[in-house]
């Protein structure tokens, strides 16, 4: 188990050293480090309930539930966050916090976002966050065989393993990496703020494009209708409402009108201002955790809509393009 923790250790240093380049592709490679070993940890602290489980069953019952814990066992990264909820190892808010840190992981590894702005300091408090993890995990032995060897990182902090208490030891090492960790002064709440700024800024441009520079132009209201209708109108999902409430409209033009009229759209309205509270809300922010928590409900609530004013833009500007060429005789 020592063996296993200063390996834990040795490789937070090493994500430190790529956190001091700030980088974002150092930036990125610290943030996967720092995952790896939270899922390693959280996937110990399982192994160590289900060992508890196979004892006490001897005994009489279970002492935990087994299913979570068999749950958490497998691949499946959130059954192992929520078992350590579940058991009061970390609470709710990092809870949750390590959820969303882990799918910035995910996306920054397998779908190559880079997260620009943001990154750096995500993966600081994701440091963080797992330093206290570490420090609230306590193994069921402190064992030690003569074939274990810690690195040099490892002894950096835990300095001689044999001549202290291995408990103290490894707090000691945690607080120091925490507080290395934060000579680095991470800004999460404004780096998040600024991100999610910008992102409002380009919905914002891209409603008023779609407003004042259409064939027809509408209202920036009007805009936000017509652009979730258009992506929707011919989806089986739009085809099946339009069935269901009998829609007797023959041309594109109308049914697409008709549609904008009746489906109960997520955006019935230009969001921007009610957007615009909830920036000014995250820069108020004090609790990372819940920085985090804001952060991340919008992008996620909004993505979609999103994607659609996106696509709407796109299509715009390829119509706006194509009566140039047709003006200049191309």
């Amino acid at each position: 188990m020592i063996q296993f923790l200063a390996d834990g250790i040795d490789q937070l240093d090493i994500a430190l050293d790529q956190l001091a380049v700030r980088d974002r592709n150092f930036d990125r490679f610290a943030l996967m480090l720092v995952d790896n070993i939270t899922e390693l940890t959280l996937h110990r602290y399982a192994q160590d309930r289900a060992g508890e489980n196979e004892l006490w069953t001897r005994l009489q019952k279970p002492k935990y539930d087994p299913k979570p814990i068999a749950n958490a066992l497998g691949q499946n990264f959130e059954n192992k966050v929520k078992l350590a909820a579940k058991l009061k190892l970390i609470n709710n808010a990092t809870c949750e916090s390590i959820l969303n840190l882990h799918a910035f992981r995910n996306t920054a590894y397998h779908r190559g976002l880079r997260h620009e702005g943001i990154l750096h300091s995500l993966t600081l408090f994701y440091f963080t966050v797992v330093c206290e993890l570490l420090t609230a995990y306590e193994p069921r032995f402190w064992s030690w065989s003569s074939s274990d060897v810690l690195s040099h990182r490892a002894r950096k902090y835990l300095g001689d393993i044999h001549r202290g208490t291995p408990q103290n030891d490894f707090r000691a090492a945690y607080t120091r990496l925490s507080e290395v960790a934060a000579s680095m002064k991470p800004s999460l709440v404004t780096d998040l703020s600024i991100d999610m700024a910008a992102t409002i800024e380009q919905g914002d441009n891209v409603i008023e494009f779609l407003s004042v520079d259409s064939p027809e132009p509408v209202s920036r209201d009007r805009a936000v209708i017509l652009s979730q209708a258009w992506a929707t109108a011919f989806t089986d999902e739009g085809k099946a409402f339009a069935a269901t409430k009998g829609c007797l409209e023959k041309t594109v033009a109308g049914y697409v009108n008709w549609l904008a009229a009746e489906y109960p759209w997520p955006f019935k309205r230009d969001p921007i201002p009610s957007w615009r509270l909830r920036v000014a809300s995250l820069e108020k922010e004090s609790d990372p955790h819940r920085a985090l928590k804001k952060y991340c409900d919008f992008m996620r609530q909004t993505e979609r809509f999103r994607a659609v004013l996106d696509e709407s833009a796109a299509q715009l500007d390829g119509f706006i393009e194509e009566q140039i060429d047709i003006a200049r005789g191309k």
